[in-house]
């Protein structure tokens, strides 16, 4: 009802224009509505047919030969029988004529397949559009929920990484503190839980997946000699949202690759700082030789390549993040412009 009521005041509204428009000259208002009739009602019939039957067809058997050749057909039909029409109104004046009218009938014809091919064309032009438009919205829709379910496998795929470096923080712990060990496997389901239920969402409060990140920190450093440091400065944190679990990657890397070296001090340093709306995060770590290579390389694993897809996927033109290596210290910053919870 909503279209039929739309095109109906669109016909409605183009009948008037045409009205004043093409027959401003004649002064008798009878005359000028009859033959915008005529006119418009011509522009209706080739617009429909066209809109409604021969772009379906075009679609559907994709020949364009076809419409072509249809659509000559029906502009020629509709001009022979309206130039017909209109020749015996002006034969038994049905109307009056009060204004000058000098065509003969080849006029005529020509004057109804200039008007036809109007409707003709307009028909064809809004029906591509329409489905153009139809198109881009089923892309629209498709990307969507192809974005939907690759940061769903994305995010699978961070459990069992961030499982297996947990489970070896406690499988070391048990052979010298069980009781800190017990602590230990609290914090562990507390790290799961938060995981299993409050991950499943595209963005999570910013307070929340940070302390998160400093749980995970504190117990992984258990595992190793270097010297760890994580400083956060986020004030307003539980106004913001960030993606679950984006930056665990990056600290997880750290604690994988961090140097093990007996002559120099092996470092691992985070600082996270919000200001306003940008999150900026640094992370250092410090590695050898060999295992920089494979840090930096095409094995970096799943880790780095999650983020940098999850990234282009929900900060689009909304992230900056550079990655690079000197003097055996791997650094990471990210810059990213949060939204408001």
């Amino acid at each position: 009802m909503r279209k039929f009521l739309m095109h109906s005041g669109f016909w409605l509204v183009f009948y008037f224009m045409w009205n004043q428009i093409m027959y401003f000259y004649v002064s008798d208002q009878g005359n000028r509505l009859y033959f915008s009739a005529l006119d418009v009602s011509l522009i209706i019939i080739a617009f429909y047919g066209i809109y409604a039957y021969l772009m379906p067809q075009y679609f559907k058997h994709k020949s364009i030969v076809r419409l072509l050749g249809l659509s000559a057909v029906w502009l020629l039909l509709l001009a022979g029988v309206y130039a017909y029409l209109l020749k015996l109104f002006l034969n038994h004046m049905l109307v009056p004529i009060h204004f000058d009218f000098s065509w003969n009938y080849t006029d005529l014809q020509y004057n109804r397949i200039f008007i036809a091919l109007l409707g003709i064309l307009g028909g064809a032009f809004l029906k591509l559009a329409l489905d153009r438009m139809n198109t881009q919205r089923r892309l629209d829709a498709m990307e969507k929920a192809n974005s939907i379910a690759e940061l769903t496998y994305l995010k699978a795929q961070l459990n069992p990484h961030f499982l297996f470096n947990s489970l070896n923080s406690l499988y070391t712990q048990l052979d010298f503190d069980l009781p800190q060990a017990k602590g230990t496997l609290i914090t562990i389901a507390d790290l799961l839980r938060y995981q299993l239920y409050e991950c499943n969402v595209n963005f999570t409060p910013l307070s929340k997946e940070l302390m998160h990140l400093e749980n995970y920190f504190n117990l992984q450093r258990i595992r190793t000699d270097a010297t760890t440091s994580l400083t956060t400065t986020a004030a307003d944190s539980e106004s913001f949202l960030i993606a679950p679990l984006l930056l665990m990657p990056f600290v997880e890397n750290a604690f994988k690759y961090i140097s093990d070296d007996d002559d120099r001090e092996n470092i691992i340093q985070i600082n996270i700082h919000l200001e306003n709306e940008k999150l900026h995060f640094y992370c250092m770590n410090t590695t050898s030789a060999v295992i920089s290579s494979q840090y930096t390389g095409s094995s970096q694993g799943i880790g780095l390549q999650n983020v940098r897809q999850r990234l282009e996927l929900l900060y689009p033109n909304r992230h900056e993040l550079q990655i690079s290596e000197n003097d055996n210290n791997f650094i990471i910053h990210l810059n990213l412009t949060l939204s408001q919870c």
